[in-house]
C-alpha cells in the first residue's frame, strides 16, 4: 500500500508543472514542486524492499500514462526513475545519502550527456532561437539601453557561450535535479530518526580531492586553444559542486547560529542570490584545505539541522 501511495505521489508530483498554464502565478512554485518527484522512490527505498521500489515506479508511470500520455512516461523515467532506482539500491545498502546522491548523479548527468551527444545542440539552439527567449533578449538589450547592432552582437555572443556550455548546464540540471531530491530525504530521514543513518549528513558534505584536480586541470585547458570549451565546461561544473560544499559549510554555521528553520532558510536563499554564490563556490574551494566545520567544533560529529 505504501508504495502505491509513493508512486502516485511521484506520478503527481511529476505532473504539477503542467498546472502552470492555469495559473501561471503559481509557475515557479509548481515547477520546483516538480523537481521532488524522485523522493517518493527514494523514500520507499528506506525500509522497503526493490519490489515496492519497483511497485511505486511503475505506480508513477500508470498514473502518467493515462493521465497525460505515455511519452511523458518515458520522460519521468529518464529525469527520475532510473537514478531513483540505483540511488535507493545504494541508500538500502549504504545507509548514506551523499552515496546514493552521488550514484544518482553519475546515472543522470551520464543521461544528460549522452541525450547531449546523440542531440547535438540542435535542441539548445532552436530553444535560444524561439520567439520567446528573443523577446526576452529584446527587453534586455531595451533596459541596457544598447544600439541595435551592439545589442544584436552581444545577444549572439551569449548564444554562443549557452550553446558552447551546454555540456556543463546539462549536468548542473543533473546536479540541481538530485540534490533537491536529497535534502527532501535528509529532512525525511531526520524527522523519522531512521536508524543507520549518519545524523546531519548533509553538513558534512566535503568532495574528494580530486575534485580540486579535476578543477585545476580544467583551468590549465584554457591555455589550450583547441581544448578551451572542455575547460570551460569543466570549471563550470567543478564550480558548481564546490557551491554545494559551501551551502554546506554555510548550512552548518548556520545551524549553530539561528534555532529558526525559517531564518536559516531566509540566509541560504539569499547567499545564491547574485556574487554570493560565487562566494560560496569559493568557500568550498577553500574548505578542502582549510576544513572549516572542523575547526569550529573540534572531533565533534555536528548535529543535524
Amino acid at each position: 500500500m505504501f508504495a502505491v501511495i509513493a508512486g502516485s505521489m511521484a506520478g503527481v508530483l511529476f505532473l504539477l508543472p503542467r498546472l502552470a498554464p492555469i495559473a501561471p502565478f503559481l509557475a515557479l512554485p509548481l515547477g520546483v514542486a516538480g523537481l521532488f518527484s524522485a523522493a517518493p522512490l527514494l523514500t520507499v527505498r528506506i525500509s522497503g524492499q526493490r519490489l515496492q521500489a519497483l511497485i511505486a515506479l511503475g505506480v508513477a508511470l500508470l498514473l502518467i500514462s493515462v493521465i497525460e500520455s505515455p511519452d511523458s512516461a518515458v520522460g519521468f523515467v529518464v529525469l527520475f526513475g532510473l537514478w531513483a532506482l540505483v540511488a535507493g539500491e545504494v541508500l538500502a545498502r549504504r545507509r548514506s545519502i551523499i552515496a546514493a546522491a552521488v550514484a544518482g548523479l553519475a546515472v543522470l548527468s551520464g543521461l544528460a550527456l549522452f541525450a547531449g551527444l546523440v542531440e547535438g545542440t540542435g535542441p539548445i539552439e532552436a530553444t535560444l532561437r524561439s520567439p520567446q527567449v528573443q523577446a526576452s533578449f529584446d527587453q534586455w538589450a531595451a533596459q541596457a539601453e544598447l544600439e541595435p547592432a551592439e545589442a544584436k552582437a552581444a545577444i549572439e555572443r551569449v548564444r554562443q557561450g549557452i550553446v558552447a556550455l551546454y555540456p556543463a548546464l546539462s549536468v548542473i540540471s543533473a546536479i540541481t535535479i538530485v540534490a533537491l531530491n536529497a535534502i527532501a530525504l535528509a529532512r525525511l530521514v531526520q524527522r523519522r530518526a531512521a536508524s543507520g543513518f549518519p545524523k546531519g549528513e548533509l553538513l558534512t558534505l566535503r568532495w574528494p580531492l580530486s575534485l580540486v584536480v579535476a578543477f585545476v586541470a580544467s583551468g590549465a585547458l584554457l591555455l589550450v586553444p583547441a581544448a578551451q570549451q572542455v575547460g570551460w565546461n569543466g570549471l563550470v561544473v567543478t564550480l558548481f559542486l564546490f557551491l554545494l560544499q559551501g551551502l554546506s559549510v554555510l548550512t552548518f554555521v548556520l545551524a549553530r547560529l539561528f534555532s529558526s528553520e525559517l531564518m536559516r532558510l531566509m540566509f541560504v536563499v539569499t547567499s545564491l542570490l547574485g556574487p554570493w554564490a560565487i562566494l560560496l563556490s569559493l568557500l568550498g574551494l577553500f574548505d578542502q584545505w582549510f576544513d572549516f566545520r572542523s575547526r569550529i567544533v573540534g572531533p565533534e560529529t555536528p548535529a543535524a539541522s
